[in-house]
Protein backbone atom coordinates (compact mmCIF):
# COMPACT_ATOMS: atom_id res chain seq x y z
CA UNK A 1 0.00 0.00 0.00
CA UNK A 2 1.50 3.57 -1.11
CA UNK A 3 1.12 5.67 2.68
CA UNK A 4 -0.39 8.86 1.73
CA UNK A 5 1.30 11.91 2.93
CA UNK A 6 -0.44 15.17 3.12
CA UNK A 7 0.89 17.68 1.23
CA UNK A 8 2.49 21.18 2.53
CA UNK A 9 -0.36 23.18 1.83
CA UNK A 10 -2.65 21.50 3.79
CA UNK A 11 -0.84 22.57 6.87
CA UNK A 12 -1.62 25.69 8.39
CA UNK A 13 1.26 28.59 9.10
CA UNK A 14 1.50 29.10 12.61
CA UNK A 15 1.45 33.38 12.51
CA UNK A 16 3.24 35.18 15.09
CA UNK A 17 1.75 39.22 14.96
CA UNK A 18 4.38 41.54 14.11
CA UNK A 19 4.88 45.25 13.82
CA UNK A 20 3.28 46.42 10.59
CA UNK A 21 5.19 48.95 7.63
CA UNK A 22 2.63 51.80 8.72
CA UNK A 23 3.55 51.22 12.46
CA UNK A 24 7.60 51.33 11.42
CA UNK A 25 6.54 54.37 9.50
CA UNK A 26 4.86 56.15 12.99
CA UNK A 27 7.57 55.38 14.88
CA UNK A 28 10.15 56.42 12.33
CA UNK A 29 8.09 60.10 12.07
CA UNK A 30 7.60 60.48 15.52
CA UNK A 31 11.43 60.13 16.15
CA UNK A 32 12.48 62.16 14.02
CA UNK A 33 10.41 65.31 14.78
CA UNK A 34 11.20 64.03 19.00
CA UNK A 35 7.31 65.56 18.49
CA UNK A 36 3.96 63.52 18.20
CA UNK A 37 1.61 66.34 16.97
CA UNK A 38 4.59 67.25 14.32
CA UNK A 39 4.23 64.17 13.28
CA UNK A 40 1.00 63.85 13.08
CA UNK A 41 0.51 66.75 10.43
CA UNK A 42 3.25 64.97 8.26
CA UNK A 43 1.63 61.76 8.55
CA UNK A 44 -1.91 62.82 7.73
CA UNK A 45 -3.51 61.77 11.30
CA UNK A 46 -5.19 62.74 14.47
CA UNK A 47 -2.37 63.10 17.19
CA UNK A 48 -4.90 60.74 18.79
CA UNK A 49 -4.42 58.31 16.05
CA UNK A 50 -1.01 58.36 16.17
CA UNK A 51 -0.27 58.03 19.92
CA UNK A 52 -2.35 54.78 19.51
CA UNK A 53 -0.66 53.42 17.08
CA UNK A 54 2.55 54.31 19.06
CA UNK A 55 1.32 52.51 21.79
CA UNK A 56 0.12 49.26 19.96
CA UNK A 57 3.50 49.36 18.59
CA UNK A 58 5.46 49.34 21.41
CA UNK A 59 3.04 47.00 23.02
CA UNK A 60 3.85 44.14 20.36
CA UNK A 61 7.60 44.85 21.06
CA UNK A 62 6.81 44.82 25.11
CA UNK A 63 9.50 47.54 25.11
CA UNK A 64 9.37 51.31 25.73
CA UNK A 65 10.48 53.12 22.95
CA UNK A 66 10.22 56.79 24.01
CA UNK A 67 10.95 58.99 27.19
CA UNK A 68 7.69 61.62 27.22
CA UNK A 69 7.31 64.81 28.86
CA UNK A 70 6.00 68.11 28.40
CA UNK A 71 8.63 69.24 26.09
CA UNK A 72 8.60 66.40 23.73
CA UNK A 73 8.94 62.64 23.06
CA UNK A 74 12.37 61.41 23.36
CA UNK A 75 14.02 58.07 22.42
CA UNK A 76 14.69 55.65 25.22
CA UNK A 77 18.12 53.67 25.17
CA UNK A 78 15.41 51.00 23.09
CA UNK A 79 14.01 53.08 20.90
CA UNK A 80 17.62 54.20 19.61
CA UNK A 81 18.31 50.51 18.51
CA UNK A 82 14.80 50.00 16.85
CA UNK A 83 14.85 53.29 14.90
CA UNK A 84 18.17 52.57 12.73
CA UNK A 85 16.24 48.93 12.18
CA UNK A 86 12.98 50.71 11.55
CA UNK A 87 14.95 53.43 8.41
CA UNK A 88 16.74 50.13 7.33
CA UNK A 89 13.38 48.33 6.65
CA UNK A 90 11.05 51.24 5.17
CA UNK A 91 14.27 52.31 3.15
CA UNK A 92 14.47 48.11 1.54
CA UNK A 93 10.13 48.23 1.22
CA UNK A 94 10.56 52.07 -0.24
CA UNK A 95 12.82 50.36 -2.72
CA UNK A 96 10.92 47.18 -3.59
CA UNK A 97 7.90 49.47 -4.35
CA UNK A 98 9.88 51.64 -6.45
CA UNK A 99 10.58 48.55 -8.86
CA UNK A 100 7.11 47.91 -9.48
CA UNK A 101 6.58 51.00 -11.57
CA UNK A 102 3.13 51.72 -9.53
CA UNK A 103 0.48 53.08 -12.13
CA UNK A 104 -0.65 55.33 -8.85
CA UNK A 105 1.15 58.69 -8.43
CA UNK A 106 1.76 58.91 -4.76
CA UNK A 107 5.24 59.05 -3.31
CA UNK A 108 6.58 55.64 -2.29
CA UNK A 109 5.91 56.05 1.28
CA UNK A 110 2.42 56.58 0.69
CA UNK A 111 2.58 53.05 -0.97
CA UNK A 112 4.66 51.37 1.65
CA UNK A 113 1.94 52.74 4.81
CA UNK A 114 -0.70 51.07 3.31
CA UNK A 115 0.72 47.62 3.01
CA UNK A 116 -1.10 45.51 5.69
CA UNK A 117 0.60 42.71 7.59
CA UNK A 118 -2.51 40.30 6.22
CA UNK A 119 -1.68 41.74 2.53
CA UNK A 120 2.09 40.88 2.87
CA UNK A 121 1.41 37.46 4.61
CA UNK A 122 -1.12 36.89 1.69
CA UNK A 123 1.36 37.71 -1.06
CA UNK A 124 3.79 35.70 0.07
CA UNK A 125 1.75 32.97 0.46
CA UNK A 126 0.30 32.73 -3.25
CA UNK A 127 3.90 33.00 -3.95
CA UNK A 128 5.12 30.00 -2.10
CA UNK A 129 2.07 28.15 -3.00
CA UNK A 130 1.26 28.75 -6.56
CA UNK A 131 -2.35 29.41 -6.05
CA UNK A 132 -4.98 31.15 -4.12
CA UNK A 133 -6.54 28.17 -3.21
CA UNK A 134 -3.35 26.39 -1.89
CA UNK A 135 -2.63 29.74 0.31
CA UNK A 136 -5.66 30.33 2.04
CA UNK A 137 -5.31 26.29 3.16
CA UNK A 138 -1.88 27.39 4.27
CA UNK A 139 -2.69 30.48 6.21
CA UNK A 140 -6.03 28.96 7.30
CA UNK A 141 -8.53 31.72 6.04
CA UNK A 142 -10.91 31.59 3.46
CA UNK A 143 -10.51 32.16 -0.42
CA UNK A 144 -12.44 34.76 -0.59
CA UNK A 145 -10.73 36.18 2.22
CA UNK A 146 -7.30 36.19 1.06
CA UNK A 147 -8.93 37.13 -3.06
CA UNK A 148 -9.61 40.49 -0.98
CA UNK A 149 -6.61 41.19 0.42
CA UNK A 150 -4.34 40.15 -2.22
CA UNK A 151 -6.81 41.86 -4.92
CA UNK A 152 -6.60 45.05 -2.54
CA UNK A 153 -2.96 44.84 -2.33
CA UNK A 154 -2.77 44.86 -6.46
CA UNK A 155 -5.04 47.66 -6.86
CA UNK A 156 -3.57 49.90 -3.95
CA UNK A 157 -0.04 49.08 -5.46
CA UNK A 158 -0.85 50.02 -9.03
CA UNK A 159 1.12 46.86 -10.09
CA UNK A 160 -0.03 43.30 -11.65
CA UNK A 161 1.11 41.08 -8.80
CA UNK A 162 -1.58 37.97 -10.39
CA UNK A 163 -2.36 35.91 -13.42
CA UNK A 164 -4.25 33.52 -14.45
CA UNK A 165 -2.47 29.91 -14.87
CA UNK A 166 -3.46 26.32 -15.37
CA UNK A 167 -3.65 25.75 -11.39
CA UNK A 168 -5.31 28.86 -10.76
CA UNK A 169 -4.39 32.61 -10.14
CA UNK A 170 -1.19 32.78 -8.77
CA UNK A 171 1.70 35.63 -8.98
CA UNK A 172 3.33 37.52 -12.01
CA UNK A 173 7.07 37.72 -12.38
CA UNK A 174 6.74 41.31 -11.04
CA UNK A 175 4.33 39.53 -8.23
CA UNK A 176 7.02 36.56 -7.20
CA UNK A 177 10.05 39.36 -7.27
CA UNK A 178 7.99 41.47 -4.60
CA UNK A 179 6.65 38.60 -2.67
CA UNK A 180 10.39 37.84 -2.70
CA UNK A 181 11.24 41.17 -1.12
CA UNK A 182 8.58 41.32 1.35
CA UNK A 183 9.42 38.40 2.70
CA UNK A 184 12.80 39.36 3.36
CA UNK A 185 11.27 42.90 5.04
CA UNK A 186 9.41 40.33 7.32
CA UNK A 187 12.07 38.64 8.52
CA UNK A 188 14.10 41.78 9.48
CA UNK A 189 11.02 42.66 10.90
CA UNK A 190 10.74 39.72 13.05
CA UNK A 191 14.25 40.26 13.62
CA UNK A 192 13.77 43.85 14.82
CA UNK A 193 10.99 42.38 17.37
CA UNK A 194 13.02 39.56 18.67
CA UNK A 195 15.88 41.98 19.43
CA UNK A 196 14.07 44.31 20.87
CA UNK A 197 11.56 42.24 23.26
CA UNK A 198 15.34 41.06 24.95
CA UNK A 199 16.11 44.40 25.14
CA UNK A 200 15.08 44.93 28.41
CA UNK A 201 17.33 42.20 30.71
CA UNK A 202 15.51 40.68 33.66
CA UNK A 203 16.53 43.61 36.59
CA UNK A 204 16.97 40.57 38.69
CA UNK A 205 20.25 39.33 36.27
CA UNK A 206 21.99 42.70 36.28
CA UNK A 207 23.43 45.65 37.52
CA UNK A 208 23.98 49.28 36.66
CA UNK A 209 26.94 51.23 37.75
CA UNK A 210 27.13 54.71 37.59
CA UNK A 211 31.14 55.54 37.32
CA UNK A 212 32.59 59.42 37.49
CA UNK A 213 34.59 59.69 33.87
CA UNK A 214 37.98 58.65 35.48
CA UNK A 215 36.73 56.10 37.16
CA UNK A 216 38.68 52.96 39.34
CA UNK A 217 38.10 50.75 36.34
CA UNK A 218 40.37 47.45 37.66
CA UNK A 219 37.82 47.69 40.98
CA UNK A 220 34.90 46.98 37.91
CA UNK A 221 36.82 44.25 35.68
CA UNK A 222 37.70 42.69 38.98
CA UNK A 223 34.02 43.08 40.00
CA UNK A 224 32.54 41.82 36.59
CA UNK A 225 35.05 38.72 36.67
CA UNK A 226 33.94 37.36 39.92
CA UNK A 227 30.41 38.49 39.21
CA UNK A 228 30.07 35.84 35.78
CA UNK A 229 31.75 33.37 37.21
CA UNK A 230 28.91 32.90 40.44
CA UNK A 231 26.34 34.22 37.25
CA UNK A 232 27.50 33.73 33.83
CA UNK A 233 23.64 34.60 32.27
CA UNK A 234 24.21 38.00 34.64
CA UNK A 235 24.47 41.52 32.95
CA UNK A 236 26.70 44.46 33.88
CA UNK A 237 26.24 48.09 32.52
CA UNK A 238 28.39 50.68 33.09
CA UNK A 239 27.28 54.45 32.62
CA UNK A 240 30.34 57.21 32.70
CA UNK A 241 29.24 60.48 33.79
CA UNK A 242 30.10 63.64 35.59
CA UNK A 243 29.52 63.34 39.52
CA UNK A 244 26.40 65.91 38.95
CA UNK A 245 24.72 63.58 35.96
CA UNK A 246 24.93 60.34 37.81
CA UNK A 247 23.56 61.33 40.89
CA UNK A 248 20.37 62.41 38.92
CA UNK A 249 20.49 59.21 37.16
CA UNK A 250 20.77 57.65 40.38
CA UNK A 251 17.94 59.52 41.85
CA UNK A 252 15.73 58.80 38.97
CA UNK A 253 16.89 54.67 39.54
CA UNK A 254 18.24 54.95 36.02
CA UNK A 255 21.59 53.32 37.95
CA UNK A 256 21.76 50.83 41.22
CA UNK A 257 24.83 53.22 42.90
CA UNK A 258 27.57 54.88 41.55
CA UNK A 259 31.38 54.34 42.52
CA UNK A 260 33.63 57.22 42.66
CA UNK A 261 35.05 59.75 44.74
CA UNK A 262 32.61 60.45 47.73
CA UNK A 263 31.05 64.49 47.75
CA UNK A 264 28.28 64.58 50.53
CA UNK A 265 25.39 64.62 48.39
CA UNK A 266 22.22 66.25 49.50
CA UNK A 267 20.93 64.54 52.11
CA UNK A 268 17.37 65.94 51.32
CA UNK A 269 17.53 63.09 48.81
CA UNK A 270 18.21 60.73 50.99
CA UNK A 271 21.89 58.92 49.64
CA UNK A 272 23.68 57.20 51.44
CA UNK A 273 27.80 56.67 51.26
CA UNK A 274 30.08 53.83 51.95
CA UNK A 275 33.75 54.57 52.12
CA UNK A 276 35.79 52.58 50.51
CA UNK A 277 40.08 53.72 50.67
CA UNK A 278 41.63 57.24 50.22
CA UNK A 279 42.71 57.87 45.91
CA UNK A 280 46.81 58.03 45.95
CA UNK A 281 47.86 60.16 42.98
CA UNK A 282 50.93 59.75 40.78
CA UNK A 283 52.69 61.58 38.02
CA UNK A 284 52.53 59.61 35.02
CA UNK A 285 54.48 59.93 32.01
CA UNK A 286 55.19 57.45 28.66
CA UNK A 287 57.14 54.35 29.48
CA UNK A 288 60.23 55.83 28.10
CA UNK A 289 60.11 59.73 29.08
CA UNK A 290 63.15 61.14 29.71
CA UNK A 291 62.25 61.39 33.63
CA UNK A 292 61.17 57.58 33.52
CA UNK A 293 65.05 56.84 33.92
CA UNK A 294 65.70 59.02 37.09
CA UNK A 295 65.65 57.34 40.45
CA UNK A 296 64.56 60.54 41.94
CA UNK A 297 62.13 63.32 39.85
CA UNK A 298 62.22 66.71 41.56
CA UNK A 299 59.48 69.54 41.23
CA UNK A 300 61.81 71.55 39.29
CA UNK A 301 62.72 68.97 36.29
CA UNK A 302 58.51 68.69 36.00
CA UNK A 303 58.03 72.27 34.79
CA UNK A 304 60.12 71.38 31.61
CA UNK A 305 57.09 69.51 30.02
CA UNK A 306 53.73 70.07 28.98
CA UNK A 307 50.48 68.46 30.88
CA UNK A 308 47.43 67.25 29.76
CA UNK A 309 45.03 67.31 32.89
CA UNK A 310 40.77 67.27 33.68
CA UNK A 311 39.75 70.78 33.95
CA UNK A 312 39.81 72.87 37.48
CA UNK A 313 38.06 71.66 39.95
CA UNK A 314 39.00 67.95 39.58
CA UNK A 315 40.79 65.92 42.53
CA UNK A 316 43.28 65.29 39.83
CA UNK A 317 43.67 68.73 38.99
CA UNK A 318 43.63 69.64 42.45
CA UNK A 319 46.52 67.07 43.32
CA UNK A 320 48.57 68.57 40.35
CA UNK A 321 48.04 72.29 41.68
CA UNK A 322 49.38 70.92 45.21
CA UNK A 323 52.35 69.19 43.39
CA UNK A 324 53.17 73.00 42.32
CA UNK A 325 51.56 74.84 45.22
CA UNK A 326 55.26 76.61 45.86
CA UNK A 327 55.18 78.57 42.60
CA UNK A 328 53.04 79.07 39.44
CA UNK A 329 52.47 75.48 37.60
CA UNK A 330 53.14 74.69 34.27
CA UNK A 331 51.14 74.94 31.13
CA UNK A 332 48.53 72.63 31.07
CA UNK A 333 48.41 72.51 27.35
CA UNK A 334 45.26 70.17 27.03
CA UNK A 335 42.13 69.63 29.40
CA UNK A 336 40.25 66.61 29.23
CA UNK A 337 37.96 63.97 31.47
CA UNK A 338 38.93 61.16 28.37
CA UNK A 339 41.30 58.91 29.41
CA UNK A 340 42.03 57.32 25.99
CA UNK A 341 42.36 61.33 24.72
CA UNK A 342 45.09 61.37 27.60
CA UNK A 343 46.80 57.78 27.02
CA UNK A 344 47.22 58.49 23.34
CA UNK A 345 48.53 62.18 24.02
CA UNK A 346 50.57 61.09 26.65
CA UNK A 347 52.22 58.01 24.87
CA UNK A 348 53.36 59.99 21.57
CA UNK A 349 54.64 62.68 23.20
CA UNK A 350 57.00 63.97 26.54
CA UNK A 351 53.16 65.23 27.72
CA UNK A 352 53.08 64.61 31.76
CA UNK A 353 49.81 63.91 33.47
CA UNK A 354 48.66 63.07 37.15
CA UNK A 355 46.73 59.59 37.68
CA UNK A 356 45.13 58.14 40.41
CA UNK A 357 46.92 55.06 41.81
CA UNK A 358 43.54 52.75 40.31
CA UNK A 359 44.19 54.12 36.99
CA UNK A 360 47.59 53.35 37.16
CA UNK A 361 47.02 50.07 37.65
CA UNK A 362 45.08 49.73 35.34
CA UNK A 363 47.38 51.26 33.05
CA UNK A 364 50.11 48.80 33.66
CA UNK A 365 48.28 46.21 31.86
CA UNK A 366 48.80 48.14 28.73
CA UNK A 367 52.16 48.69 29.17
CA UNK A 368 52.11 52.06 27.70
CA UNK A 369 52.76 53.99 30.48
CA UNK A 370 54.26 54.48 33.69
CA UNK A 371 54.58 56.74 37.43
CA UNK A 372 57.42 58.73 37.67
CA UNK A 373 59.54 58.74 40.87
CA UNK A 374 58.06 61.54 42.70
CA UNK A 375 55.92 61.31 45.76
CA UNK A 376 52.76 63.15 45.45
CA UNK A 377 51.80 63.49 49.52
CA UNK A 378 48.62 64.88 48.60
CA UNK A 379 45.65 64.23 51.09
CA UNK A 380 43.20 62.20 48.20
CA UNK A 381 39.60 62.28 47.84
CA UNK A 382 37.30 59.24 49.32
CA UNK A 383 36.41 56.56 46.69
CA UNK A 384 33.06 54.91 47.75
CA UNK A 385 29.79 53.59 46.67
CA UNK A 386 26.94 55.86 46.67
CA UNK A 387 23.06 54.53 46.70
CA UNK A 388 19.55 56.00 47.29
CA UNK A 389 19.41 54.86 51.32
CA UNK A 390 15.75 52.59 50.42
CA UNK A 391 17.91 50.27 47.58
CA UNK A 392 17.92 46.85 48.74
CA UNK A 393 20.38 45.05 46.08
CA UNK A 394 19.38 41.46 44.79
CA UNK A 395 22.02 38.56 44.59
CA UNK A 396 23.44 39.69 41.49
CA UNK A 397 24.18 43.55 42.56
CA UNK A 398 24.68 42.35 46.25
CA UNK A 399 27.52 39.68 45.00
CA UNK A 400 28.74 42.37 42.71
CA UNK A 401 29.27 44.90 45.47
CA UNK A 402 31.29 42.33 47.60
CA UNK A 403 33.76 41.89 44.98
CA UNK A 404 34.11 45.87 44.80
CA UNK A 405 34.53 46.01 48.49
CA UNK A 406 37.29 43.01 48.99
CA UNK A 407 39.28 44.90 45.95
CA UNK A 408 39.02 47.78 47.35
CA UNK A 409 40.10 47.00 50.99
CA UNK A 410 43.47 45.05 49.43
CA UNK A 411 44.18 47.85 47.38
CA UNK A 412 44.18 50.13 50.10
CA UNK A 413 46.75 47.66 51.89
CA UNK A 414 44.15 46.71 54.82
Amino acid sequence: MVPVVAPPTEQKETITELPSLWQLRVFETVARHENVTQASQELLRSQPATTSCLAAFEALLGVSLFERSTTGTWLAPAGVAALVRARKILQAARDAVAQLESTRNVSPDVLVGGITRTQMRCLIAIAECGSFRAAARLLGITEASLQRAARTLEQNLGAPLYRQSASGVTTTAIGQTFARQLQTISNQIAAMADALRAYQFPVERSVTVGVLMLDPSILIVSAIRELTAHFPDARVVIINGTYDQLLNKLLRGEIDFMLGVLKNPDQSFDFVEEPLYHERYCVVARRDHPLARESAVTVDALRSYQWILPPRGSPRREAYEYVFSESAPPLASIETYSLSTIRITLFDSDTLTVLSWTEVLSERRFGLLAPLTIDVPWDGPVVGITARRDWQPNDVQQTFLRSVRRNAQAMAGG
